[in-house]
C-alpha cells in the first residue's frame, strides 16, 4: 500500500469530529489480504496510530488488524491543525511536487508551518513556499 496524505487528512478530520459515543463505537479493520477502500482507509488509522497520531484499543485477530476506540493524540491534534486549512494543505503539495520532494511528516509539519506563515503574510495561495 502506498501512503495517501489526502487520505491521512481525511482520517485524520474525520477522527477528530466523531462524538464521544461514535468514538465508542467506531472501529477501522483491515483484512489481512483485503483491497477494498474500507481496508486501505483502516491502514492508514493503524498507521498513524503506529506513528503516534492516532490511540485506541488494537483488537487484531487471525482475520483482521483492528482498531477500536480510535481519538487523536496530541501530535495528530497538532499535525491535522498544520494541514487542516485546504489552502495551506494545496499550497504544501505543489510546492513538494515541483521541487520533486516526497511528503513524509517532517516535510508536512515544516511544509505546513512555512505556508501558513506566507498566507498570513498576505501571500497567493496557489504560489510554492519559499524559505
Amino acid at each position: 500500500m502506498k501512503l495517501d496524505w489526502d487520505l491521512v487528512r481525511d482520517v485524520l478530520t474525520e477522527i477528530e469530529e466523531m462524538s464521544a459515543l461514535q468514538k465508542n463505537e467506531a472501529s477501522f479493520e483491515a483484512d489481512y489480504d483485503g483491497e477494498t477502500a474500507a481496508d486501505v482507509r483502516a491502514r492508514h488509522v493503524l498507521l498513524l496510530g503506529e506513528a503516534g497520531f492516532v490511540k485506541g484499543i488494537r483488537a487484531d485477530d487471525s482475520d483482521r488488524d483492528r482498531l477500536m476506540l480510535p481519538d487523536l493524540t496530541w501530535e495528530g491534534h497538532q499535525l491535522l491543525a498544520t494541514i487542516r486549512s485546504q489552502s495551506v494543505w494545496e499550497r504544501l503539495k505543489k510546492t513538494a511536487k515541483d521541487k520533486g520532494l516526497a511528503l513524509s511528516f517532517d516535510l508536512v509539519k515544516i511544509g505546513g508551518k512555512l505556508a501558513l506563515e506566507q498566507i498570513l503574510k498576505g501571500g497567493s495561495s496557489d504560489t510554492t513556499l519559499s524559505a
